[in-house]
């Protein structure tokens, strides 16, 4: 781990980079179709960042077909997660874990009858091992067959989703009772650090350290298990992304979106959209925009600046994107849209949509992965089908 010294000398030349705009680091080209077939979605939104945004995966951006649809063992909570040629959902039964490729069921954290059903959130996949939150701590398992390599005790529940540090030196998790730990890759914790109401979610843009998302509308950043600023935001934070180590996108509860300048900025507001989405789970970043989803649509809000671009579609329930296309997750659907928001102004536009692929009466897609050459759905059914994980190439 680097030195504080070190720490607070990079941060400090981040701010001048954190002064152009909120996207500072971004290379501005226009987003373009993928093309790689193998790409991977370790984490819940990504990658330490979690910008929810793969440039260069190959996915289906027009009327796909379906590479399988496997019967879950519960219902799907959040996005799956892809790496290794498998894929990880997690659901009310555990961590469901699948062949990318086939669909086959491979098997299922914890095992029946092991522990009570409980909330799973999505793991953290890397080396061969799945880090996973349970009810009483973190549990890294073998990815290949599901047994325990090593656990972490926690007072609490583990509600944050794992994320890691550069290099995946060291991953960080959070819990319900605002815990946040710092563990090296063989369970050895390195720092324990408390912080007000529970973790939400955690995010990893300094060279050390983690900023903690809470559900009582705060933001700490963390480092070596001290803190190093603390922001208030207008309600519960429901999603949080970052972007070259010098600013935050956050979400929040009937709050809006805010731009935060961190590093020596300590988390000033830059801009606070006020009619921005709940997206609830994740934030994209792409585009030079930031794009959030909630049951009113999916929003586009310049990064810059937090103007509204447009505003499409209802009742979505997750957004992730890759090359040029937004994927969301909908009452009934997966539907794929250009990032640009096809032609027009505000609301009234064309060429909106590049596909909706219909999942059936009363389902939900519950969480999107594009990664694996195909899109990846969660879907919970409120009828008398089943619960499924869906790809589509």
């Amino acid at each position: 781990m680097p030195s504080r010294r070190a720490f607070l000398a990079a941060i400090g030349t981040g701010v001048a980079g954190g002064l152009a705009g909120c996207l500072d680091g971004g290379s501005g080209d226009t987003p373009s179709p993928g093309s790689d077939e193998s790409t991977e979605w370790p984490v819940r939104n990504y990658d330490r960042y979690g910008r929810a945004f793969v440039p260069d995966a190959a996915v289906p951006r027009s009327e796909p077909n379906e590479r399988f649809s496997t019967p879950l063992d519960g219902t799907p909570r959040e996005r799956p997660v892809v790496a290794g040629g498998r894929v990880f959902q997690p659901t009310w039964a555990g961590i469901e874990a699948l062949d990318a490729e086939s669909g086959e069921k491979l098997w299922t954290y914890p095992e029946e009858n092991d522990e009570v059903a409980s909330f799973y959130p999505s793991p953290a996949v890397h080396g061969g091992t799945a880090y996973v939150g349970t009810e009483s701590g973190l549990v890294a398992v073998d990815a290949e067959n599901g047994e325990e390599q090593w656990r972490v005790e926690t007072d609490g529940q583990v509600t944050a989703s794992p994320v890691p540090g550069p290099e995946w030196e060291a991953l960080y998790a959070g819990t319900d009772r605002g815990e946040v730990f710092r563990v090296g890759p063989g369970g050895d914790i390195a720092w324990r650090a408390s912080v007000y109401g529970e973790v939400t979610h955690l995010v990893s843009t300094q060279v050390a350290g983690v900023t903690a998302a809470t559900s009582g509308g705060e933001l700490f950043t963390l480092y070596d298990g001290r803190g190093l600023w603390r922001q208030k935001v207008p309600g519960k934070v429901t999603a949080v992304a970052g972007r070259s180590g010098n600013d935050l996108f956050v979400a929040t509860f009937g709050g809006g979106v805010l731009c935060l300048r961190t590093a020596a900025h300590a988390g000033r507001v830059a801009w606070h959209a006020e009619n921005g989405p709940v997206a609830d789970g994740s934030l994209v970043l792409a585009d030079g925009a930031v794009f959030g989803g909630d049951l009113s649509g999916v929003d586009r809000i310049d990064a810059d600046d937090g103007s509204r671009g447009w505003e499409l579609g209802d009742d979505t329930y997750s957004v992730a994107a890759a090359g040029d296309t937004l994927y969301t997750g909908a009452d009934g659907a997966v539907v794929a849209r250009p990032l640009s928001g096809g032609s027009g102004v505000g609301a009234a536009r064309v060429n909106t949509t590049r596909f909706r692929y219909g999942i059936g009466e009363e389902t939900s897609a519950m969480g999107v992965t594009p990664a694996d050459g195909a899109l990846f759905a969660g879907v919970s059914d409120r009828g008398d089908g089943e619960e499924r994980l869906v790809a589509l190439e």
